[in-house]
């Protein structure tokens, strides 16, 4: 486990950084305005797959080794297309789509959606590598088609933006469908199915996930114009990166637990990574101190002045984030989705109450305000329910000397294959 755990970081530090490439070549050579129209994009996509993924999400990981496999794919493809094309027109009407990308936006939607099906598949079947591969695989052929079209094509549009999005995740779904077959050729045990309990835990996970998600990116729609949608979309992408330990975690542990169960040494791990993982961060957001703003102006073009400041003022979240990530990712594995929802909804529903009066009083910094408050009261919430859940005593929870023993214990221990 402790090998996978280390390949997951280096494959999540390196899409970290294939993003962050991704993001100053998209804001320096397409602009402010732009970023915005690719952030609501995005975001569209985010919310259809969220919906989606009441099936076809990392909720479905917890049934792989239980239930038929082929009847859980065959139903899972049938979901999209029904709840996809259902997503797309309903955003269609709602008139939220970019102008002139609506059926661009609906294959996307399919592709992400079915390519991240196959990845939750593999991982459900502990195929760990090949889901860091194809985790590796899209971010880093959107790079070579927005340097393709930018530096070749030269063309400075949306487009050169959506087109390769396009092209990196149909490359991607190829593959990813490919190895699928490949774990079709095997013969798997005629085991029961059951739509219901996929469905029930599906839409607990996903609600508790779309909660978490517009805790922040509420403030899209609030912020008075796009080119504040691109700046303030801009600093939180460029700040969420420093999540390598909670985003590089997550998978190893969510298949580990479902295919072998919780065990102590799990919680242990749990509670090192997290606090590793905020130690991290907190690393990062010091050597952001150290850097001038017009370093980042420079690298992203002039329509970012300020962003440092803005992103200052959201790293406080980001911090919490890394601390409580993992413990929420370890709540999802053992099955307790109605908790993390219940955690994540404390947060959103302070969204709801102070994002408007903060963005109309103190515009796109009212923004990263809102985040740290919903931020810090899901910390509470997350932290005091793995505490008592686990039956951490405070002691245990703030000992990082007990931490640095276990972690060593675990990397150097023979029994590390076993956990």
């Amino acid at each position: 486990m402790f090998k996978n755990i280390i390949y997951s970081l280096i494959t999540k530090g390196s899409v970290a950084i294939i993003n962050f490439i991704i993001l100053i070549i998209s804001s320096r050579y397409l602009g402010v305005s732009s970023r915005g129209e690719i952030s609501i994009f995005i975001l569209n996509i985010t919310v259809i797959q969220i919906v989606n993924d009441v099936y076809t999400g990392y909720s479905i990981v917890h049934f792989i080794p239980k239930f038929n496999f082929i009847k859980i794919i065959v139903y899972g493809v049938i979901f999209t297309l029904i709840l996809c094309s259902l997503s797309n027109s309903l955003l269609w009407i709602l008139n939220k789509q970019v102008k002139g990308y609506e059926w661009v936006g609906y294959i996307l939607s399919l592709l992400v959606i079915l390519n991240t099906f196959n990845c939750v598949l593999l991982l459900g079947n502990e195929n760990i590598k090949a889901y860091n591969f194809l985790s590796f695989i899209q971010p880093f052929l959107l790079l070579f088609g927005i340097g393709f079209y930018l530096f070749v094509l030269k063309k400075y549009t949306f487009d050169a933006f959506v087109y390769p999005l396009l092209f990196s995740f149909s490359f991607s779904f190829l593959i990813s469908t490919f190895l699928q077959f490949r774990f079709l050729k095997r013969k798997f045990t005629v085991n029961k199915y059951q739509l219901k309990p996929i469905l029930v835990n599906g839409f607990m996970f996903q609600v508790a996930t779309l909660t978490f998600v517009f805790v922040n990116r509420y403030s899209y729609y609030l912020l008075p114009d796009i080119s504040n949608v691109g700046l303030y979309s801009s600093a939180s992408s460029l700040m969420e990166a420093v999540l390598i330990i909670v985003n590089g975690i997550f998978p190893v542990l969510l298949a580990r637990v479902s295919n072998a169960g919780n065990t102590p040494k799990i919680i242990d791990l749990t509670l090192v990574l997290s606090k590793a993982s905020f130690l991290f961060s907190t690393m990062c957001v010091l050597i952001l101190l150290l850097i001038p703003d017009s370093f980042f102006v420079f690298i992203l073009g002039e329509g970012f002045h300020g962003i440092k400041n803005l992103m200052l003022r959201y790293s406080p979240g980001i911090l919490l984030i890394s601390l409580f990530g993992s413990m929420s990712y370890y709540f999802s594995a053992i099955g307790k989705q109605k908790l993390v929802f219940a955690c994540y909804s404390i947060g959103f529903i302070s969204s709801l109450i102070f994002a408007p009066f903060l963005i109309s009083r103190y515009g796109v910094n009212g923004a990263a305000h809102n985040a740290n408050i919903a931020y810090l009261l899901i910390a509470i919430a997350v932290c005091s329910s793995f505490m008592r859940i686990t039956k951490l005593s405070s002691e245990r929870f703030f000992s990082f000397r007990t931490d640095y023993k276990y972690l060593k214990d675990f990397i150097f221990s023979k029994e590390i294959a076993h956990l």
